[in-house]
């Protein structure tokens, strides 16, 4: 089978990469990428149901025909050059982007409708949490936090008024992975964390 080479800036806009979409199938995937590097087996799987190929990883539905989950762009804050190898048969094209690539550098990117993108951030103990949900796309982002004091990101994240928080974190974040999913992402998951948000268009304006 041919080798591919995949857009990440297509990705980052569409959810698919290259031959990969969140709409696949266990069989479609094989087909395109072939064998995985590995694949995780729980107890009562009929067959595995999480495949890892490079950085790219594949989780499928428990019931035939193992519908995609969703797939993700693994440890993405170790992208970078022009080129990243995912497998023997397909290439990633970076297009200028890498796993240090800001929140604000991706939201002026041309990317996405920003009124309907939303930045999703909460604290969890020293941690501060930030993602981006455009689409089907969701980015995970690592934020230093050593920026803070005495280390309580979550007063920190009560007291700190919006845009001062924002510039604080903004140029303290590196990728952590992006995930692709075949129905919109959200970060709206009531009583895990006390999510945040706000749109794309008003963090960058916020942001200033």
């Amino acid at each position: 089978m041919k080798k591919q080479l995949a857009s990440f800036r297509d990705f980052l806009a569409t959810g698919i990469l290259g031959p990969l979409s969140p709409e696949m199938k266990m069989i479609d995937v094989a087909k395109v990428l072939g064998t995985p590097d590995d694949w995780n087996v729980d107890d009562g799987d009929d067959v595995p149901l999480y495949w890892c190929f490079g950085k790219v990883e594949v989780s499928f539905d428990i019931a035939a025909p193992y519908r995609m989950n969703w797939f993700q762009v693994e440890c993405a804050a170790q992208l970078k050059g022009k080129f990243e190898r995912v497998t023997e048969r397909l290439k990633l094209s970076l297009d200028k982007f890498n796993g240090k690539t800001k929140p604000s550098e991706f939201l002026t990117a041309g990317l996405w409708d920003l009124k309907r993108t939303i930045v999703y951030y909460a604290a969890l103990s020293d941690d501060i949490l930030l993602n981006i949900c455009a689409g089907g796309i969701q980015i995970h982002f690592q934020v230093d936090t050593s920026f803070i004091d005495d280390g309580d990101a979550v007063r920190h994240l009560e007291e700190a008024k919006l845009g001062q928080l924002l510039r604080d974190i903004d140029p303290r974040t590196k990728v952590d992975s992006i995930y692709s999913y075949p129905q919109p992402a959200t970060e709206e998951v009531p009583g895990v964390f006390n999510w945040c948000w706000l749109t794309g268009h008003d963090y960058l304006h916020i942001l200033g």
